[in-house]
């Protein structure tokens, strides 16, 4: 069994066996251990650091309301240790002060119960892509990057966004026309000149565009469905939209990447 190693802190036990469905279904995790008390977390941590300098974990899913303490507890201990992974708190604690302390210690997502598997995987796509995006120890190549990273961290999923719209298709179909643009110029569009020169100055040619049926076929999703997400990018200021004309019937509109701004956050 491999994957990102999970250590499920929940007290709940039909919760935890959710869970614990939840992350087969996603796939490519493993759930190492179950804590159902704060001691219980402790003891197993204490144990794995003992035995194996490490706590052997990648991704900790955290209650907050324990029979015997605060979720935030535990956290404290690993952060103290050295602990740089993932934790998503996925609680029905509300309160500001919790909300704070979780920040401060590093918690990347905040899932208030009750939710269901759409809003648990998109937490767990949003703290992976974090964690893959800030691995190592290079540096990051452009503000653009750096964006990205914080966009992840602070992301609160589908509730950010317009009802019914997501930060997963939403991630995909920005890459995919961010991509078309970088294809003429250069790898790093945002590091480049937005008059149409790449970093070496070449003139670059005309950004293809593609319409919401095209990008609806390259992301996995319907062109209607394509088009709602193509049009808040529009709003936003990140996507020029023009007729494509020469088709029959009406002329169909089509998106490009702007370059005039970052990823939406």
């Amino acid at each position: 069994m491999t994957g990102e190693r999970v250590l499920v802190v929940e007290d709940e036990a039909l919760t935890a066996d959710t869970y614990g469905e939840y992350l087969a279904r996603a796939g490519g995790y493993q759930q190492v251990h179950l804590s159902p008390t704060l001691a219980d977390a402790v003891r197993f941590l204490s144990t794995q650091w003992r035995e194996h300098g490490s706590f052997g974990v990648d991704l900790v899913l955290l209650d907050m309301n324990l029979p015997d303490g605060h979720g935030l507890e535990v956290l404290r201990r690993m952060r103290s240790a050295g602990f740089a992974g993932a934790v998503v708190a996925m609680t029905a604690a509300t309160d500001v002060p919790t909300i704070r302390q979780a920040m401060a210690l590093g918690v990347v997502q905040y899932l208030v119960k009750p939710f269901g598997y759409p809003e648990f995987a998109e937490r767990l796509r949003a703290a992976r892509e974090l964690s893959t995006g800030l691995a190592g120890t290079g540096s990051v190549r452009s503000q653009a990057e750096v964006d990205r990273a914080f966009r992840h961290h602070g992301s609160t999923g589908p509730a950010a966004l317009p009802k019914g719209l997501t930060e997963g298709t939403l991630d995909a179909i920005v890459d995919l026309l961010r991509s078309d643009l970088a294809a003429v110029q250069g790898p790093d569009p945002d590091s480049g000149s937005r008059s149409g020169c790449g970093s070496s100055g070449a003139v670059a040619g005309p950004v293809a565009g593609r319409s919401a049926g095209e990008v609806g076929a390259a992301v996995g999703t319907s062109r209607v469905t394509a088009r709602r997400y193509l049009e808040h990018l529009f709003r936003q200021g990140l996507v020029d939209r023009s007729p494509r004309y020469g088709t029959p019937g009406r002329p169909e509109n089509e998106y490009r990447w702007s370059g005039r701004g970052s990823a939406p956050g």
